[in-house]
Protein backbone atom coordinates (compact mmCIF):
# COMPACT_ATOMS: atom_id res chain seq x y z
CA UNK A 1 0.00 0.00 0.00
CA UNK A 2 1.34 3.38 -0.94
CA UNK A 3 1.83 6.25 1.49
CA UNK A 4 -0.70 8.46 -0.31
CA UNK A 5 -3.48 5.86 0.02
CA UNK A 6 -2.70 5.37 3.72
CA UNK A 7 -2.96 9.12 4.25
CA UNK A 8 -6.34 9.23 2.53
CA UNK A 9 -7.51 6.23 4.61
CA UNK A 10 -6.42 8.00 7.78
CA UNK A 11 -8.27 11.18 6.79
CA UNK A 12 -11.46 9.28 6.00
CA UNK A 13 -11.19 7.26 9.23
CA UNK A 14 -10.76 10.41 11.31
CA UNK A 15 -13.82 11.98 9.65
CA UNK A 16 -16.09 8.96 10.20
CA UNK A 17 -14.91 8.41 13.78
CA UNK A 18 -15.47 12.06 14.66
CA UNK A 19 -19.03 11.85 13.31
CA UNK A 20 -19.69 8.55 15.11
CA UNK A 21 -18.15 9.29 18.51
CA UNK A 22 -18.37 13.06 18.87
CA UNK A 23 -20.99 14.78 16.72
CA UNK A 24 -23.82 12.22 16.81
CA UNK A 25 -23.51 11.46 20.58
CA UNK A 26 -23.58 15.16 21.50
CA UNK A 27 -26.68 15.67 19.36
CA UNK A 28 -28.38 12.67 20.99
CA UNK A 29 -27.41 13.82 24.51
CA UNK A 30 -28.88 17.28 23.84
CA UNK A 31 -32.05 15.70 22.48
CA UNK A 32 -32.49 13.35 25.46
CA UNK A 33 -31.70 16.13 27.95
CA UNK A 34 -34.34 18.38 26.39
CA UNK A 35 -36.98 15.64 26.30
CA UNK A 36 -36.18 13.96 29.63
CA UNK A 37 -34.56 16.54 31.95
CA UNK A 38 -35.14 14.32 34.98
CA UNK A 39 -33.08 11.44 33.61
CA UNK A 40 -29.66 11.50 35.27
CA UNK A 41 -26.59 9.31 35.55
CA UNK A 42 -23.30 9.54 37.42
CA UNK A 43 -21.71 11.35 34.43
CA UNK A 44 -24.62 13.58 33.40
CA UNK A 45 -23.19 16.94 34.69
CA UNK A 46 -19.99 16.66 32.57
CA UNK A 47 -21.10 14.14 29.96
CA UNK A 48 -20.39 16.46 26.99
CA UNK A 49 -16.85 17.02 28.21
CA UNK A 50 -16.32 13.26 28.51
CA UNK A 51 -17.75 12.71 25.03
CA UNK A 52 -15.44 15.32 23.52
CA UNK A 53 -12.37 13.93 25.31
CA UNK A 54 -12.89 10.22 24.71
CA UNK A 55 -14.33 10.80 21.24
CA UNK A 56 -11.31 12.89 20.29
CA UNK A 57 -8.92 10.21 21.58
CA UNK A 58 -10.81 7.54 19.63
CA UNK A 59 -10.59 9.66 16.47
CA UNK A 60 -6.87 10.32 16.88
CA UNK A 61 -6.01 6.69 17.70
CA UNK A 62 -8.04 5.35 14.77
CA UNK A 63 -6.43 7.82 12.36
CA UNK A 64 -2.93 6.87 13.53
CA UNK A 65 -3.85 3.20 13.21
CA UNK A 66 -5.01 3.70 9.61
CA UNK A 67 -1.94 5.71 8.58
CA UNK A 68 0.48 2.96 9.63
CA UNK A 69 1.17 -0.06 7.49
CA UNK A 70 -0.59 -3.32 8.43
CA UNK A 71 1.78 -5.63 10.24
CA UNK A 72 3.67 -2.91 12.12
CA UNK A 73 3.77 -2.62 15.89
CA UNK A 74 2.58 1.01 15.74
CA UNK A 75 -0.64 0.02 13.99
CA UNK A 76 -1.36 -2.68 16.56
CA UNK A 77 -0.59 -0.30 19.45
CA UNK A 78 -2.92 2.43 18.17
CA UNK A 79 -5.60 -0.15 17.42
CA UNK A 80 -5.51 -1.43 21.01
CA UNK A 81 -5.54 2.15 22.31
CA UNK A 82 -8.61 3.02 20.21
CA UNK A 83 -10.45 -0.02 21.59
CA UNK A 84 -9.62 0.98 25.17
CA UNK A 85 -11.00 4.50 24.62
CA UNK A 86 -14.13 3.06 22.96
CA UNK A 87 -14.82 0.97 26.07
CA UNK A 88 -14.42 4.04 28.33
CA UNK A 89 -16.59 6.14 25.99
CA UNK A 90 -19.34 3.50 26.06
CA UNK A 91 -19.19 3.24 29.86
CA UNK A 92 -19.61 7.04 30.16
CA UNK A 93 -22.48 7.19 27.66
CA UNK A 94 -24.48 4.61 29.59
CA UNK A 95 -23.52 6.12 32.96
CA UNK A 96 -21.95 2.91 34.19
CA UNK A 97 -25.23 1.09 33.56
CA UNK A 98 -27.11 2.89 36.35
CA UNK A 99 -29.63 5.69 35.63
CA UNK A 100 -32.28 7.44 37.73
CA UNK A 101 -35.51 9.04 36.55
CA UNK A 102 -37.67 11.27 38.75
CA UNK A 103 -41.38 11.52 38.05
CA UNK A 104 -43.90 13.31 40.33
CA UNK A 105 -41.81 12.85 43.42
CA UNK A 106 -40.93 9.27 42.62
CA UNK A 107 -37.42 8.16 41.64
CA UNK A 108 -37.07 5.17 39.35
CA UNK A 109 -33.65 3.56 39.21
CA UNK A 110 -32.50 1.55 36.20
CA UNK A 111 -29.61 -0.91 36.63
CA UNK A 112 -28.20 -2.12 33.31
CA UNK A 113 -24.65 -2.64 34.51
CA UNK A 114 -24.59 -6.30 33.50
CA UNK A 115 -25.72 -5.43 29.98
CA UNK A 116 -23.06 -2.72 29.76
CA UNK A 117 -20.37 -5.14 30.91
CA UNK A 118 -21.46 -7.69 28.32
CA UNK A 119 -21.22 -4.98 25.63
CA UNK A 120 -17.77 -4.00 26.83
CA UNK A 121 -16.66 -7.63 26.75
CA UNK A 122 -17.94 -7.97 23.18
CA UNK A 123 -16.07 -4.85 22.09
CA UNK A 124 -12.87 -6.05 23.79
CA UNK A 125 -12.99 -9.18 21.62
CA UNK A 126 -12.07 -6.92 18.72
CA UNK A 127 -8.53 -7.05 20.07
CA UNK A 128 -8.32 -10.52 18.50
CA UNK A 129 -9.12 -8.96 15.13
CA UNK A 130 -6.44 -6.32 15.65
CA UNK A 131 -3.88 -8.97 16.53
CA UNK A 132 -4.94 -11.16 13.60
CA UNK A 133 -4.48 -8.22 11.22
CA UNK A 134 -1.07 -7.56 12.74
CA UNK A 135 -0.01 -11.21 12.43
CA UNK A 136 -1.13 -11.47 8.79
CA UNK A 137 0.53 -8.21 7.82
CA UNK A 138 3.69 -9.15 9.70
CA UNK A 139 3.99 -12.43 7.83
CA UNK A 140 3.55 -10.58 4.55
CA UNK A 141 6.28 -8.07 5.47
CA UNK A 142 8.67 -10.88 6.48
CA UNK A 143 8.02 -12.75 3.22
CA UNK A 144 8.51 -9.58 1.19
CA UNK A 145 11.83 -8.85 2.90
CA UNK A 146 12.91 -12.47 2.35
CA UNK A 147 12.11 -12.20 -1.37
CA UNK A 148 13.99 -8.91 -1.64
CA UNK A 149 16.97 -10.40 0.18
CA UNK A 150 16.93 -13.47 -2.09
CA UNK A 151 16.73 -11.30 -5.22
CA UNK A 152 19.64 -9.20 -3.95
CA UNK A 153 21.70 -12.34 -3.31
CA UNK A 154 20.94 -13.72 -6.78
CA UNK A 155 21.77 -10.39 -8.37
CA UNK A 156 25.13 -10.31 -6.60
CA UNK A 157 25.88 -13.96 -7.45
CA UNK A 158 25.06 -13.54 -11.16
CA UNK A 159 28.18 -13.20 -13.35
CA UNK A 160 28.72 -9.67 -14.43
CA UNK A 161 29.50 -8.94 -18.10
CA UNK A 162 33.21 -8.41 -18.49
CA UNK A 163 34.04 -5.27 -20.36
CA UNK A 164 37.18 -4.99 -22.42
CA UNK A 165 39.70 -3.63 -20.01
CA UNK A 166 41.62 -0.67 -21.23
CA UNK A 167 45.34 -1.07 -21.15
CA UNK A 168 46.76 1.30 -18.67
CA UNK A 169 49.82 3.20 -19.78
CA UNK A 170 52.88 1.90 -18.07
CA UNK A 171 55.16 4.17 -16.18
CA UNK A 172 58.08 5.50 -18.26
CA UNK A 173 61.21 3.44 -17.82
CA UNK A 174 64.67 3.59 -19.30
CA UNK A 175 64.26 0.18 -20.91
CA UNK A 176 61.14 1.35 -22.78
CA UNK A 177 62.83 4.52 -23.93
CA UNK A 178 65.81 2.73 -25.46
CA UNK A 179 65.58 0.81 -28.72
CA UNK A 180 68.65 -1.27 -27.94
CA UNK A 181 68.14 -4.74 -26.49
CA UNK A 182 68.61 -4.81 -22.76
CA UNK A 183 71.22 -7.16 -21.38
CA UNK A 184 73.17 -7.84 -18.21
CA UNK A 185 76.91 -7.74 -18.56
CA UNK A 186 79.11 -10.37 -16.88
CA UNK A 187 80.23 -7.92 -14.19
CA UNK A 188 76.58 -7.70 -12.91
CA UNK A 189 76.16 -4.16 -14.10
CA UNK A 190 73.27 -3.07 -16.18
CA UNK A 191 74.12 -2.12 -19.73
CA UNK A 192 72.93 -2.34 -23.28
CA UNK A 193 74.08 -4.45 -26.20
CA UNK A 194 76.06 -2.54 -28.84
CA UNK A 195 74.29 -1.96 -32.13
CA UNK A 196 75.01 -4.44 -34.90
CA UNK A 197 77.88 -3.41 -37.24
CA UNK A 198 76.86 -1.97 -40.60
CA UNK A 199 77.13 -4.34 -43.56
CA UNK A 200 80.48 -4.13 -45.36
CA UNK A 201 80.34 -3.17 -49.00
CA UNK A 202 82.60 -5.11 -51.40
CA UNK A 203 85.71 -3.10 -52.26
CA UNK A 204 86.46 -2.84 -55.94
CA UNK A 205 90.11 -3.42 -56.42
CA UNK A 206 91.75 -1.59 -59.29
CA UNK A 207 95.11 -2.32 -60.89
CA UNK A 208 97.89 0.11 -60.27
CA UNK A 209 98.81 0.46 -63.99
CA UNK A 210 97.39 1.31 -67.37
CA UNK A 211 97.85 -0.91 -70.48
CA UNK A 212 98.06 0.53 -73.93
CA UNK A 213 95.63 -1.07 -76.33
CA UNK A 214 97.90 -0.48 -79.30
CA UNK A 215 101.33 -1.59 -78.25
CA UNK A 216 100.47 -3.32 -74.98
CA UNK A 217 102.89 -1.23 -72.93
CA UNK A 218 102.21 -0.58 -69.30
CA UNK A 219 102.20 2.88 -67.76
CA UNK A 220 101.44 4.69 -64.51
CA UNK A 221 97.71 5.21 -63.78
CA UNK A 222 98.17 8.97 -63.90
CA UNK A 223 99.69 8.87 -67.39
CA UNK A 224 97.42 10.00 -70.22
CA UNK A 225 99.61 8.94 -73.19
CA UNK A 226 101.73 5.91 -73.88
CA UNK A 227 105.45 6.61 -73.79
CA UNK A 228 106.18 3.88 -76.32
CA UNK A 229 103.80 4.74 -79.13
CA UNK A 230 102.30 8.02 -77.97
CA UNK A 231 98.70 6.73 -78.09
CA UNK A 232 96.10 8.16 -75.73
CA UNK A 233 94.86 5.99 -72.89
CA UNK A 234 91.04 5.62 -72.69
CA UNK A 235 89.24 6.08 -69.35
CA UNK A 236 88.56 2.36 -68.83
CA UNK A 237 92.12 1.28 -69.50
CA UNK A 238 93.01 0.97 -65.80
CA UNK A 239 93.56 -2.63 -64.74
Amino acid sequence: MRERSRLSDATWTAFTQAISYVVVPIVLVNLVASRFPDLTTAFTPDIKTYILFFGGMITASSALEAINRPGTFKRMLFGMTALAFICMWLFVIFGGGVAEYGYQGFIVRFDMSKIVYIMLFGISLKTLLVYSTFSTGRNYIVEQKSRERLETTRRKAAPRPQHASRRRPTAPSFSNMSKVAFQVTPDDTVGFAPPPPPPQRPVQRTLAYKECQICGAKAHPKETTCKSCGAWFPKDSIR
